[in-house]
């Protein structure tokens, strides 16, 4: 109650109906995707390569990014938040048909990269939706209770995926994102169109970015490539979990729940990380916490051990998330975020292909388990960058 009476009376309704989609939302997402993998593997028996598709489908969404930021900029931005979501969950009503791996696989790459679209949008509406000073901690509250589903939705469908197809299973859940996104929808920020956003010349002109903000280029720099190793692991663990230790379903609801858990708490510690101590430390934090996952995975033997590793991913992913929305919010200006959003999309996209087929052929290279120390060595890469980036940032603002 205290909380609710510290929040502007116009971020309120945001708040609550924000918060209601992210519930449902997390259902339909902690019953979707941590299985996603396991089931390509081992029910539908996918190859490595057939799996990186899956962690690239939101990343050739992510291609389009820019375009999209351009084509926003003077409209309203909700409904480009909510077409996206909506078609691309409803994609995920097609899993009855998903009798082999290339269907399946082509369902879950479509929808993903439908979804991606509403990256510049959101970032547009959340920053209207909620005060700066307090942005990080509400998004940390309401993607705790997105988590929250997330974990049940994954108890649920561990638990069934043993005993029912996921060709039924993941239909009944989509149905649950479906109403989460028809509530977001609800979300109260302007649905008409800011005219009073400049034009801007050309849909490429935010790449300019790059060159003009040395701050968004350092933190770029070390964002992509903590990005990259995450990336070339998404094809990697699902086949070490399913060829070297034969996990199950349940297990795979285990470890998703354990990691849900982590993340809960780490929303509402790391948004008020961010709200103190700004992007560069958040993320170099969350680099050093995400080191545990694939140390774990390099050093384990047995299912159990991986609870280690779903922990440090669930508590690093919440930082990751908090900081990936909020670094286009606090470099841009209110008409420029959609352009920031979409850059930062946009080099998602240009390590997301790539990784995870780069994953896969170190994987069939050299084995999934020696994979681990590769990741780790990008992120003590990204760790320098950031480093270096904040201290001449620090230094910055002395002068200034």
């Amino acid at each position: 109650m205290m909380i609710w009476r510290t929040i502007p009376d116009t971020s309120r309704r945001a708040l609550k109906w924000d918060a209601t989609a992210a519930l449902l939302g997390g259902l339909y997402l902690g019953a979707l995707f941590p299985f996603l993998g396991v089931i390509a593997r081992r029910d539908l028996h996918a190859s490595p390569y057939l799996i990186a598709l899956l962690g690239a489908g939101g990343s050739v969404g992510n291609l389009f990014t820019p375009l999209m930021a351009h084509h926003i900029r003077r409209r309203a931005k909700l409904p480009y938040v909510v077409w996206p979501w909506l078609v691309s969950r409803s994609i995920f009503l097609l899993m009855p048909l998903a009798v082999f791996a290339p269907t399946f696989v082509a369902i879950c790459f479509l929808a993903l990269a439908i979804s991606a679209l509403a990256g510049p949008a959101y970032a547009a509406v959340i920053r209207d939706a909620y005060p700066m000073e307090r942005r990080g901690f509400l998004m940390g509250l309401v993607r705790v209770l997105a988590v929250a589903g997330s974990i049940v939705g994954a108890l649920v469908a561990g638990s069934m995926l043993d005993r029912i197809s996921f060709r039924w299973v993941f239909p009944a859940a989509t149905l649950l994102g479906i109403a989460g996104v028809a509530l977001f929808a609800r979300i109260g920020v302007a649905t008409k169109p800011d005219e009073s956003s400049p034009p801007q010349a050309h849909p490429w002109d935010a790449f300019g970015l790059l060159i003009t903000d040395r701050p968004f280029r350092i933190y770029a720099a070390g964002f992509f490539l903590y990005g990259l190793g995450n990336l070339i692991l998404g094809p990697v663990i699902p086949v070490f979990q399913v060829d070297e230790l034969a996990i199950t379903s349940q297990w795979v609801g285990y470890l998703a729940t354990v990691g849900a858990a982590l993340s809960m708490i780490g929303y509402v510690w790391w948004g008020r990380v961010l709200d103190r101590k700004g992007p560069f430390r958040l993320l170099l934090m969350v680099i050093a916490v995400s080191a545990i996952a694939p140390l774990t995975y390099f050093l384990s033997h047995s299912v159990p051990v991986l609870l280690i590793a779903a922990a440090a991913q669930g508590f690093a992913m919440a930082g990751g998330d908090l900081g990936f929305v909020n670094a286009a919010l606090r470099f841009g200006t209110r008409d420029a975020v959609p352009s920031y959003a979409g850059m930062f999309s946009f080099l998602q996209a240009v390590r997301g292909i790539p990784g995870p087929f780069i994953g896969a052929a170190l994987s069939h290279a050299i084995g999934p388990r020696n994979v681990f120390p590769i990741t780790l060595c990008l992120w003590a890469i990204s760790a320098l960058i950031l480093f270096a980036g904040r201290r001449a940032r620090l230094r910055s603002m002395e002068n200034e």
